[in-house]
């Protein structure tokens, strides 16, 4: 743990001020100088001037310029040149394409974004309607984020930008601390859209929470001093590992450090808490992704031997107060390489062509008492986290992938939802019930589709009508406003090492979209049922847990409306004055019907996603906006989701006491309300990482994989423009690299931000998004798991 980790005052540098009243306090500007300005723009171009800046800086990526050194450099020292090189520089500098440190010196960012829908996306909007203003000389507290050339931002909870912190106002303050920060300058252009980088500026006055209590890296010598070079380079100060505290870790070896000690230096001395291996080992890459994010790939010994102590074997005393199926035709449908199994399906034919379908979820509340140490650490952890190569268990291994799962061959404690439906997928009955259960088979998804696709198999006749019957309410959930969405997604084949081998695209099968349709009806139906029966109930309202989803922030929409209007397509916006618009599901589903077989598909429903808010857990019932549904929840995975185990906890005390017509008392309503709250936050924030994790894994392996294959030329896609080059998808694996405006040799290209594309400026080649062309893989960088790519 952090040992400064509650309250840290910090003495930021004093600031120099610029006297010279120069734009970067090296030349002067004199009062002509705008004549001086437009007329070297009118002979040399501005957008033509900035291309080559960016072009000159990426050549010479790393370094560091005054303006009037880089002015020469580039053949631009004549003092009526100086004005317009000035002008247009610092215009790229507001407009965050290249960067000036506090020492007032510029070079290029060094963080593209790693893919285009983060680029347009992710990039910052400003001002929005509605949001407050910063205030000169008043304090603020916010989280930090902080840029590997020493400078950092601070977000302020609604506030619509963020604030600049020079390298010399930082203090002792790290990546993702949260601060108390003092602005001193808010610009006057803040109330105006003309300058959206001229950002407010302030010092660090006050460290409230460390949120880093442990770091990521590479041990290296210098001189006799071990240090640590952390695999996060938002981590700015210098971190010593004492001899004495380096566990006879050697120089290469990749490490989890603690106990972080704050000098008054600036630096960092730490303490070796775990060897993860050889930096540059597969494996070794994988676990650190893990671990930098707070992720334990263990359980304490107490732990273990609780689960090994737990009975597999079902008694006649498990079988009092539940349904026993186990005679009934039930199996489950997963991915090849799952190892749990959460969820299993039944299907039986009754009168009039209707059916009874049975959704049987793992009963893990049955083995995990509330409040035990297993319970403590399942809600702690939150969720499961699938790695390229792994899997990091919410619970034990002999309860996710033994005692717990839904495995075939084998009887097995489930909650179960009971469906009496139509052939025109009308639900006539829904009633909940503890089962035991017994799978007859562990289906693959690959298994189903070529089933159903040969007309001949196991199980052939309930499988049929299983399809049918999720076609049937695909259908309606898309009359009702649900999205549907396409993504490329790949797996790896990986050696024994753990290196990648094969990339293998992700192939969206009916089969998926089976189980898919099901497990909607039934977490749907529980959150209805929940809240009709119990969260509404007038005399006493029962707390209960949603997964929501709201509508696309307002910014995202207008930037997704812009891009999708310049590539041909067209997206309705639901006008609400000239600075408001939303939209509706019909008219996204409408552009992702245009858009599908095209060449730019995956792009636009990246695009649609990213533009969308994120899917929360909360106490409170919104909706789900993606989905179209009133109400929902999770209640089909509770082996790898906690808040899922809550849900099943919930369902079944509040439906024991209302079949047994007794009132649930004022102190646990209150207590669950106060646990609810808390399984929301942590669950939120665990899935964050979770996905973040999963996310930079398969990057990594993306580039090891592209890493081993320089040189080659593959067919993609362009799939973003942007001022420092084109993103291009290779079709083959779904991975995006990005060609550098300095590695586009046949021309001098220029960015036209009208159409999202680059134009030669000679030859007029234009490299536009959707266009198919060749590239090759020119080099890959491990430790920023970048691909840069070539023309062919």
């Amino acid at each position: 743990m952090a040992r400064d980790r509650k309250t840290t005052k910090t003495r930021p540098q004093k600031r120099k001020k610029n006297r010279s009243g120069r734009p970067d306090g090296t030349e002067k500007v004199r009062a002509n100088d705008h004549i001086l300005i437009n007329e070297f723009l009118f002979r040399r171009g501005e957008t033509s001037l900035g291309a080559e800046i960016i072009s000159f800086l990426t050549d010479h990526e790393g370094e560091r310029y005054r303006s009037v050194e880089l002015a020469r450099k580039m053949g631009y020292g004549e003092s009526r040149q100086l004005p317009g090189f000035w002008y247009v520089l610092h215009k790229l500098q507001e407009d965050g394409v290249i960067d000036k440190d506090s020492d007032r010196c510029y070079g290029w960012a060094g963080l593209e974004a790693d893919t285009y829908e983060e680029h347009l996306i992710e990039g910052p909007h400003f001002p929005q309607p509605g949001k407050e203003r910063y205030k000169v000389d008043q304090t603020y507290q916010g989280k930090l984020t902080t840029h590997p050339n020493g400078y950092g931002f601070v977000d302020v909870e609604g506030f619509d930008d963020d604030i600049f912190i020079g390298a010399d106002m930082l203090g002792q303050a790290l990546h993702l601390d949260q601060i108390e920060v003092l602005v001193t300058k808010v610009p006057e252009t803040y109330v105006s859209r003309q300058s959206p980088h001229q950002r407010c500026e302030g010092l660090v006055v006050n460290v409230i929470e460390r949120r880093l209590a442990t770091v990521v890296g590479t041990l290296h010598r210098e001189n006799r001093r071990i240090l640590l070079k952390p695999d996060q380079r938002k981590i700015l100060p210098e971190i010593h590992i004492p001899l004495k505290a380096s566990k006879k870790a050697k120089a290469g070896d990749k490490v989890l450090v603690g106990d972080l000690e704050f000098l008054k230096t600036g630096g960092i001395q730490a303490k070796v808490i775990e060897i993860l291996g050889v930096a540059g080992e597969s494996q070794v890459e994988v676990s650190a992704i893990a671990r930098g994010l707070g992720i334990d790939e263990t359980f304490d010994t107490e732990l273990l031997n609780f689960a090994e102590n737990i009975r597999e074997e079902i008694t006649d005393a498990d079988l009092d107060d539940r349904l026993d199926i186990r005679d009934k035709t039930v199996f489950t449908i997963d991915p090849v390489d799952a190892k749990d199994f959460d969820d299993a399906l039944s299907i039986e034919p009754l009168s009039k062509g209707n059916y009874r379908i049975g959704v049987h979820i793992a009963d893990v509340s049955h083995y995990v008492p509330e409040g035990s140490a297993l319970d403590k650490e399942a809600h702690k952890r939150a969720t499961s986290v699938y790695l390229v190569d792994r899997v990091i268990p919410m619970l034990p291994s002999r309860l996710s992938e033994k005692v717990c799962s839904l495995n075939p061959g084998v009887d097995r404690m489930a909650f179960s939802v009971f469906f009496n439906i139509t052939e025109s997928g009308e639900v006539k009955k829904s009633e909940f019930h503890k089962t035991i259960i017994h799978s007859k088979r562990r289906f693959t998804y690959e298994d189903v589709q070529q089933i159903l696709d040969a007309g001949k198999g196991d199980y052939l006749e309930e499988l049929q009508v299983l399809e049918g019957l999720s076609k049937t309410l695909r259908a309606q959930r898309m009359e009702s406003g649900g999205l549907d969405f396409e993504t490329e997604e790949v797996r790896f084949r990986l050696g024994s090492k753990g290196e990648p081998i094969e990339v293998i695209k992700k192939e969206r099968l009916d089969s998926h979209r089976l189980i898919e349709e099901f497990m909607l009806l039934a977490n749907r139906t529980v959150a209805a049922y929940l809240t009709s029966k119990f969260a509404e109930n007038e005399k006493n309202p029962h707390p209960v847990i949603y997964r929501v989803h709201g509508a696309p922030q307002m910014e995202r929409v207008t930037v997704l409306a812009n891009f999708v209007r310049k590539i041909g397509f067209d997206l309705k916006l639901d006008r609400k004055g000239k600075e408001s618009a939303t939209v509706s599901a019909k008219a996204l589903r409408e552009l992702l019907q245009k858009v599908h077989g095209t060449n730019v598909e995956f792009l636009v429903n990246e695009l649609v996603l990213r533009s969308m808010s994120k899917a929360v857990y909360s106490p409170t019932n919104d909706g789900h906006f993606g989905l179209g549904f009133e109400h929902y929840t999770h209640f089909t995975s509770p082996i790898r989701r906690y808040p899922d185990l809550i849900v099943h906890r919930l369902l079944f005390e509040y439906e024991g006491a209302r079949k047994k017509r007794k009132k649930i008392s004022p102190e646990r309503i209150s207590a669950i309300t106060g646990m609810l709250g808390s399984v929301c936050q942590i669950s939120n924030e665990r899935e964050k990482i979770a996905t973040e994790a999963e996310r930079e894994s398969i990057k990594l392996k993306q580039v090891e994989y592209m890493s081993a294959h320089l040189g080659n030329t593959y067919a993609g896609v362009i799939t973003g423009a942007t001022e420092y080059g084109i993103y291009v998808r290779m079709v083959d694996f779904a991975i995006e690299g990005l060609v550098h405006m300095r590695n586009l040799k046949d021309d001098y290209y220029e960015y036209d931000e009208s159409t999202y594309s680059l134009v030669g400026k000679r030859k007029k080649r234009k490299l536009q998004i959707g266009q198919r062309l060749k590239v090759k893989v020119h080099e890959v960088d491990m430790t920023r798991r970048t691909i840069d790519l070539t023309l062919e």
